[in-house]
């Protein structure tokens, strides 16, 4: 599913949650939002699945304009950073819940869920419950940035106190693009 966001902005009262953000994602590519708290990436995705409105700019879908396109119709979703996830099912149950509410048949769910546990490197978790995860598995459902950027090889580093931080527009490695880095 392809998305592009251009221009969007979103004020809450004085603050600035986002100003004029561009973002362009490709169908089929692994997309990570990565920058300090109150940096606007939750209120972004809440806007893009429909959830918020914004003040200015579009969102396309697909191609199709989906901006004032309600939630529902939309067929986005996203995993919040403080997850949500059933206790009493295991990681794999969770992950396939959605296509187990659509009535997809079990093989599909599954083939599914091994394909997602797979591309974010938590297949060895399926059979456990949430409670039995790592702080660094259970906190966000993902791995740490760090543990993305060494296995992509990547350049970029985060860093909050230094001096060279700025809003990094260029991709750094597959799913990285916008993240408050500093390049190298």
């Amino acid at each position: 599913m392809s998305i592009k966001i251009s221009g969007v902005g979103k004020r809450f009262g004085d603050f600035v949650a986002l100003s004029d953000i561009d973002l362009d994602i490709p169908s089929g590519q692994l997309t990570a939002l990565l920058g300090p708290s109150g940096g606007g990436k939750s209120t972004l995705l809440r806007i893009i699945a429909g959830l918020e409105l914004s003040d200015a700019g579009t969102v396309e879908i697909e191609g199709t304009d989906a901006t004032d396109l309600p939630a529902q119709k939309r067929n986005v979703g996203f995993v919040f950073q403080h997850y949500a996830a059933f206790r009493h099912m295991s990681v794999a149950a969770n992950v396939g819940f959605g296509l187990k509410i659509r009535k997809r048949p079990k093989k599909e769910i599954a083939g599914k869920v091994d394909e997602l546990l797979s591309l974010v490197h938590l297949s060895q978790f399926a059979d456990r419950l949430p409670s039995q995860l790592s702080p660094e598995v259970s906190g966000s459902g993902w791995r740490s940035p760090e543990h993305w950027r060494s296995s992509r090889r990547c350049s970029c580093s985060t860093s909050r106190s230094a001096p060279s931080t700025r809003r990094c527009a260029r991709s750094c490695g597959p799913g990285f693009a916008g993240s408050t880095t500093r390049c190298t």
